[in-house]
């Protein structure tokens, strides 16, 4: 039988230019010489887009853009054929700096807040998005943008919740908090965004599966907890799964957790379940970590053998 496939929406609302450097050791307060490791499209919807293409899928990337950097961002875009429909904003498309110490391997994140983005804005993007049909799987990723309040997730995956599409909701702190009770399909948290979430330290997968029960009661549909190197906890309306990372040796983390949503929104557009959405997304951050930056115009790692989902026995069930 045929495979179905449906085109998959990502919107960022404030995407970046990745530049990740690398460095013997830094020095604060002196010059510092650096190598150019990548110069990478960047944001949450823009990573997911990146990869749902390279699994063979069909993608749209939506957002805003503006300046030499949006330049670039699109640019970068069309050198992978990720299709994109950026819209014009004043100002510049971020840079964000990871530089990455040989010595010691301490990477160090600099991220700029990104060009304002205004209702007027958001309008268009509510234009374009109006024309999805039901059904239609949309990821909605990344941080705001200056200019838009914490609600803006909430009213947007309510907005196209009513429009039948499945979102899935990539976003951490108030924003992510708030939109929780617009009933997205999916949200998927990381071990350090759902201990902010709840305020609470999680110990072990015991305190991860009650977290993510605990988030789930809040709104959405299914919950994804990503554990890094321990794999991800993901439960839904009368399943819970533990999937198992594959070891790698992992160069960078940078991107990794948007691979994995990446592939739950290939599993979730294919009416795959949650199982086989959490096998998919962990080979893909895995596959992911195993480079020193975000670069998917290099050739990706082959996971030769899936991390296999264990359910129904403890910790799995209470």
């Amino acid at each position: 039988m045929e495979q179905k496939t449906r085109l998959i929406t990502t919107v960022t609302m404030n995407p970046a230019i990745d530049e990740a450097l690398s460095i013997d050791r830094i020095v604060i307060g002196d010059t510092n010489r650096c190598a150019l490791d990548a110069l990478d499209p960047g944001g949450k919807g823009i990573n997911a887009s990146r990869v749902i293409k390279r699994l063979g899928r069909d993608t749209m990337a939506l957002g805003f853009a503006g300046g030499i950097a949006g330049g670039l961002l699109r640019a970068r875009l069309d050198e992978e054929s990720v299709p994109h429909e950026l819209f014009d904003v004043p100002g510049s498309t971020r840079v964000n700096v990871m530089i990455y110490e040989k010595t010691g391997g301490r990477c160090t994140r600099l991220y700029l807040p990104g060009p304002p983005v205004d209702a007027a804005h958001l309008e268009h993007l509510r234009a374009r998005l109006s024309g999805l049909e039901p059904g239609a799987v949309v990821v909605v990723g990344g941080s705001l943008p200056p200019g838009l309040p914490l609600e803006t997730y909430r009213e947007l995956c309510s907005w196209l919740r009513g429009r039948g599409a499945r979102v899935i909701l990539d976003a951490s702190g108030p924003a992510l908090a708030a939109a929780l009770a617009s009933e997205p399909w999916l949200v998927k948290p990381d071990i350090e965004e759902a201990q902010e979430l709840l305020g609470r330290e999680l110990r072990g997968d015991n305190d991860v599966l009650r977290a993510a029960q605990e988030l789930r009661a809040r709104g959405p549909r299914y919950v994804v907890i990503s554990q890094g190197a321990q794999g991800a906890i993901g439960v839904g309306p009368d399943e819970a799964w533990k999937v198992l990372a594959p070891p790698v040796v992992a160069q960078s983390t940078v991107g990794s957790g948007d691979s994995m949503v990446g592939g739950l929104a290939v599993a979730v557009a294919e009416d795959l379940g949650l199982a086989e959405g959490l096998r998919l997304g962990t080979a893909a951050g895995a596959a992911t970590a195993l480079r020193t930056a975000f670069a998917l115009d290099r050739p990706w790692p082959t996971m030769v053998t899936p991390p296999t989902p264990r359910s129904g026995a403890p910790p799995y069930s209470e």
